[in-house]
């Protein structure tokens, strides 16, 4: 039997009008009686029933049915209404294959869903409870139907799935991390995106405590939290938003605003808490990397000694340093805002307002401004300033910020100032210095010349004292030789010098001392040779000073060690090195100083003035102890005189 065939073959055989107002399947007297109850019962249920027969016609409806679906059910009807009329055309082949199921079943199954088309063409839902009859042979003789509508229930069963579907679908789309637990802090959902920022599967945080999100010591405490709220209602985060650090799955801590919401579903299952997190690590990072920087920067700049401050590139100033601001008496906020020469440290003279104005504009296009200026005190005294204005930039080349700094120099300048005197004064004595050593080696001189024709005519002991006040008048004029050439200023006459020639010529200079002594002297040049800029004469001075000292120093047999290279900043070193005693530690004070010498012949001008020669060169000359013993002199010349 197909309840939704309609052939005319398959139609039911014509029944005489007095059994048009019964089912096919009634056929005893009592049954007819039982019928006719059932149908005066029937008659007010809210069910809807249907009798069909074997061929799926509609034998027998209650007056609910024919309510639902017109007169189109009466059995008066000459033909019984085909049950696929009453179904949707979309559900018929669903209706097919429940009836086909229960026709070879012996007993009904289970209540399924159709939609069906009501009288008035409206689609309908209804739970149908179907069962086979059977005659004795086991041959279908129809079905026995009972349908509930059910069209509400399925409409707002479609909207729940819907509002499911969207809900999912909202959660699946969420940024940010949502989470919803229950009263005592059971995660009951999770949105996709808990995964991207905390590692879990949604699934794997659903059914467990939310704590697990916590670190400690809020882990242990959450509980007791939410029994708090239970208890008594109250609670700091709901309807608010707080940071908090958040557990990732890898067990790295995060930094999120958690915003919390309570809702109250009409299940009756409880208050549900909705949170919604934003990762917000970054962010507070940035935040505190900012305001350390800040603390730097402000700790930095008040605390420096310098006179700093900030301005626009328009002039007016932003920000002023401590020492800025205690060196006129004002606070920052009696500057801030103004234009940088209206304020007080340029009140005393409009010339120097006039100035400093002009510097900004000049800074402002890409300048660095520097100059000597004066700012008045908070006690109304000037002070010396080394002042500049100093552009910053944008990766554009666009003026952002100027930085005036000044720097208080008045103690330096007066110190200078003392010191101008004080060499005023020097030059002065040394220009006297050398005109009297000028003056007094002329007489020298011609005494020492007298002494030795005077010697000529004496005995041999008249002679030996004569002699004697020959080598003291020498020595003398040695002296105010060596006093003049320190007073008066050198004349340098620079050419491109050799260190390797250099050295070669001051040995063959002092060849007689080397081989009297037996002093062994061992050269060593950097590879490619060494050359700078210098005057051959002075510098070929002061090599046979040091040659000689280091010889007469080490004694008899002694070993030098002449060296010369660059150094790591690209300028000339020369060094003489010997293994002879080293240096006392308490000359090396006065190793440089003029007259002081150890020597019982020397005068102590050597060191001095090759000291001097290598100073007016730009270098220095510095003594230390040697590499392995002995003593150890060398002489650097700036990079600038250096020539690779």
């Amino acid at each position: 039997m197909n309840p939704s065939h309609t052939d005319a073959e398959n139609d039911p055989p014509s029944r005489a009008p007095e059994d048009a107002a019964r089912p096919a399947l009634v056929e005893t007297q009592a049954q007819r009686a039982a019928f006719a109850q059932g149908e005066a019962f029937t008659a007010l249920a809210r069910e809807v029933w249907i009798v069909l027969d074997a061929q799926g016609g509609v034998v027998w409806s209650n007056a609910a049915a024919v309510r639902c679906f017109g007169a189109r059910l009466l059995t008066s009807n000459a033909t019984p209404c085909p049950w696929a009329e009453l179904v949707h055309p979309s559900e018929r082949a669903k209706s097919r294959a429940e009836f086909g199921a229960r026709a070879v079943a012996a007993q009904p199954g289970a209540p399924f869903d159709l939609t069906m088309i009501d009288a008035a063409g409206s689609a309908r839902v209804f739970s149908w409870s179907v069962r086979a009859q059977s005659d004795a042979r086991g041959h279908s003789r129809g079905f026995l139907c009972a349908g509930i509508d059910v069209t509400r229930e399925h409409e707002l069963a479609v909207t729940a799935e819907r509002a499911g579907s969207r809900a999912q679908a909202i959660l699946a789309g969420l940024l940010d991390p949502m989470i919803s637990i229950d009263a005592h802090g059971t995660i009951q959902a999770a949105s996709d995106s808990v995964e991207r920022v905390f590692g879990y599967a949604p699934l794997e945080l659903i059914g467990r405590n939310v704590n697990v999100l916590m670190p400690e010591p809020h882990r242990s405490s959450h509980d007791s939290y939410l029994a708090h709220y239970r208890a008594t209602g109250e609670t700091g985060i709901i309807g608010r938003t707080r940071e908090f650090e958040v557990v990732r799955k890898d067990g790295a801590v995060i930094i999120c605003a958690l915003s919390v919401s309570r809702a109250d579903p009409a299940d009756g299952r409880g208050a549900v808490f909705t949170g919604t997190f934003r990762d917000i690590t970054e962010r507070t990072q940035a935040v505190r990397a900012l305001a350390e920087s800040e603390r730097r920067y402000r700790a930095i700049f008040d605390e420096a000694f310098a006179l700093v401050g900030l301005l626009s590139p328009d002039g007016r100033v932003l920000d002023a340093n401590h020492a800025a601001l205690a060196a006129i008496g004002l606070r920052r906020e009696d500057v801030v805002g103004r234009p940088f020469w209206e304020t007080r440290w340029w009140s005393h003279s409009a010339e120097t307002a006039a100035q400093v104005r002009a510097a900004v504009s000049a800074a402002a296009l890409g300048e660095t401004v520097r100059f000597a200026t004066r700012i008045v005190d908070h006690r109304g005294a000037l002070q010396d300033i080394d002042f500049s204005l100093k552009p910053i930039q944008d990766a554009s080349g666009r003026t952002v910020f100027l930085i005036p700094e000044g720097r208080n120099i008045s103690d330096l300048k007066r110190a200078q100032d003392k010191d101008t005197a004080v060499l005023r004064s020097l030059a002065g004595i040394g220009e006297s210095a050398a005109l009297l050593a000028h003056e007094i080696k002329n007489p020298i001189t011609a005494v020492n010349t007298a002494l030795r024709a005077v010697a000529a005519e004496l005995g041999a002991d008249q002679r030996a004292v004569l002699e004697d006040l020959v080598v003291r008048m020498q020595r003398i004029e040695q002296i105010m030789r060596g006093t003049l050439s320190l007073a008066k200023p050198l004349a340098l006459r620079e050419v491109r010098c050799d260190a390797g020639q250099l050295f070669a010529e001051a040995l063959e200079q002092l060849a007689p001392l080397t081989a009297r002594s037996r002093a062994l002297a061992r050269l060593a040049i950097q590879t490619g040779g060494v050359r700078f800029s210098a005057d051959p004469t002075l510098m070929q001075e002061v090599l046979v000073n040091l040659i000689t000292n280091a010889i007469e120093a080490g004694g008899e047999g002694t070993r030098l060690q002449l060296t010369a290279g660059f150094q790591p900043d690209g300028g000339a070193v020369l060094a003489v090195e010997n293994d002879g005693p080293p240096i006392p530690e308490a000359a090396f004070d006065t190793l440089f100083r003029p007259f002081a010498t150890s020597k019982p012949d020397g005068n102590g001008l050597g060191l001095a003035l090759s000291k001097k020669i290598l100073e007016e060169h730009g270098g220095t000359l510095y003594a230390e102890r040697g590499r392995t013993s002995g003593a150890r002199f060398e002489l650097k010349l700036p990079p600038a005189r250096s020539l690779k």
